[in-house]
């Protein structure tokens, strides 16, 4: 038995000096450190990824034309002509606000500390940087019409139409029926996603807004891929010559500053 225990004794301090091992090796390589602390935490926000990512495939399926037109013969041209933007919005700020980021953030409040200090004079610059994000997705939301955009005049409409007081008046739902190009829509093609990015990176450094950072970044581009493609199957030529003028998600100088200048 002692050469047993000898050996048993050795396979256990080769453990325990292994461990030491390896945590002086991470210390040594930064970039293998960098990588476990990557897969930690990816591991750990795990739930809002997953959550995110349904996110994204649901807001994306249900904005498809082949979908609304499948919606269309189950419930009706009228209902989708009316209440289904409403409902579509509805489900989307529901999803996005009551589901997803209580998910994000109820689960990690010790992620909620700032990572870096920042100096007086940056902190004025992210400030003010947030308060144009702001008024970038205001500006955005008013040229495309909010109240059309959320659903509010087509169910208005609808309404109108079953009580009986005159034909419902048709659609004008901009990036459907028509094409917006002016305004803010002559600095980025996409301002109110670029606004919702710039408002999130200037939220604060904390690891919670930065992972939520990198998952609407990742969302922002792919759903920005398939937005641009169903434009050019809508508008064509239109949409293609306003795009080779025009940045996604940041403006092309200088008619970036032209377009803010008209």
């Amino acid at each position: 038995w002692r050469p047993l225990g000898a050996k048993w004794r050795g396979n256990r301090r080769a453990r325990r000096s292994g461990g030491k091992l390896g945590a002086a090796r991470l210390d040594r390589n930064p970039a293998r450190r960098a990588r476990v602390e990557l897969l930690q935490i990816l591991f750990e926000y795990r739930w809002s990824f997953l959550a995110f990512a349904l996110f994204g495939l649901l807001h994306s399926v249900c904005a498809r034309e082949p979908f609304k037109e499948g919606l269309a013969r189950l419930a009706g041209r009228h209902f989708m002509d009316h209440y289904w933007r409403f409902s579509y919005c509805s489900l989307s700020y529901g999803v996005l606000f009551y589901a997803i980021s209580p998910l994000h953030w109820g689960k990690h409040p010790s992620a909620d500390f700032w990572l870096i200090d920042y100096p007086e004079w940056v902190w004025q610059i992210v400030v003010a940087l947030h308060l144009v994000s702001i008024v970038f997705a205001y500006w955005a939301f008013l040229q495309a019409d909010y109240l059309e955009f959320l659903g509010f005049k087509q169910m208005w409409r609808g309404l109108r139409g079953l009580l009986g007081r005159g034909p419902p008046e048709p659609a004008n739902l901009f990036g459907t029926d028509r094409l917006e190009v002016g305004g803010i829509y002559r600095v980025v093609r996409h301002p109110m996603l670029a606004a919702g990015f710039l408002f999130l990176l200037t939220s604060g450094p904390s690891l919670n807004n930065l992972v939520y950072l990198a998952m609407y970044a990742v969302y922002m581009v792919v759903g920005g891929y398939f937005e641009e493609r169903r434009l050019v199957r809508i508008f064509g030529e239109d949409y293609l010559n306003y795009r080779r003028r025009v940045g996604a998600f940041f403006p092309r100088l200088p008619f970036g500053v032209r377009g803010l200048r008209n």
